[in-house]
């Protein structure tokens, strides 16, 4: 970096204000502006595409590049937002930190805390910012190096996932989804724990078993279900709780949409089928004493 990145402002949306303060789409000509989701999810649009953002995540907005919230796709995001000027790294224009074809939205993971603690400081110092301008300016260009670290983090993930073929990549996921379908789970989650793209995660996925990866959870924990439906004696509502399912009603209807019957039918019918086998083999016995 040839100078210091210097602050412009920093601006926090919590849930009070998240309506009034949400920002339209609209682009900063001399400006970085980074996005940090402190809780909640939704969606923001960056260089016209629209990007699932969660707790965690940071969403990196280039100077020229047109970006914002859609506040009907906004679902309750309390957020920091800081702009930043005089930004200059090797090879990209000024205020700018990642090329036009990386991802925006980024996981900070477990360093979700430091940068949230920055944010909170640049917010609370912003408003003295005559007097604490250098110390705003020096947070600031720490916020830029974390996230540059993110960056770098992530694109040597992705490289190393990327010597790894297609199919063997699938073949993992499923594994983990296999070890943790009980665990309410999404898609960005999954992704996230294996270091991948979601969007890459579920083409490659759904290009090998031919079903999306979160449908293949769902046709795991009825598949579970029935085997606990025959063989155990547990309640319904504890079926349910064991596969992750909090509420029964919901468990009942993805059930019977990929079964055809209810659970309490399912299970019905598996005893009257072994009712009647039974009364069949002991018929049969008493066949041959005759």
């Amino acid at each position: 970096m040839e100078y210091l990145p210097e602050f412009v402002n920093c601006v926090l949306i919590d849930r009070i204000s998240n309506n009034r303060q949400s920002h339209l789409p609209h682009v900063h000509d001399n400006m970085l502006e980074l996005f940090y989701v402190c809780d909640g999810e939704g969606q923001y649009m960056v260089d016209n595409r629209l990007y699932p953002i969660r707790k965690g995540d940071i969403v990196i907005c280039n100077a020229g590049v047109l970006h914002g919230e859609e506040p009907a796709l906004v679902r309750q995001i309390y957020s920091y937002s800081v702009a930043l000027s005089g930004v200059q790294l090797d090879e990209l224009p000024l205020n700018c930190l990642i090329d036009s074809h990386t991802c925006p939205v980024i996981s900070c993971g477990q360093l979700a805390e430091q940068v949230e603690q920055i944010m909170r400081l640049l917010y609370l110092l912003s408003a003295d910012i005559v007097h604490l301008r250098m110390v705003c300016n020096s947070l600031a260009y720490s916020m830029v190096l974390l996230t540059q670290a993110l960056v770098g983090s992530r694109a040597r993930q992705q490289t190393a996932a990327q010597v790894e073929t297609p199919s063997v990549l699938a073949h993992r996921v499923r594994q983990y989804l296999d070890a943790h379908y009980s665990e309410n789970l999404t898609l960005h989650m999954v992704a996230d724990r294996l270091h991948m793209n979601e969007y890459y995660l579920a083409h490659i996925f759904s290009g090998e078993f031919g079903t999306p990866p979160m449908q293949y959870v769902i046709k795991r924990r009825i598949g579970e279900a029935q085997d606990l439906l025959i063989h155990e004696t547990l309640p319904i509502a504890e079926v349910a709780e064991r596969l992750g399912y909090t509420s029964v009603c919901h468990f009942n209807t993805m059930f019977k949409k990929y079964v055809g019957v209810s659970p309490g039918q399912y299970r019905r019918s598996f005893q009257k089928e072994e009712e009647k086998t039974a009364a069949d083999d002991k018929q049969n016995r008493d066949d041959k004493k005759i």
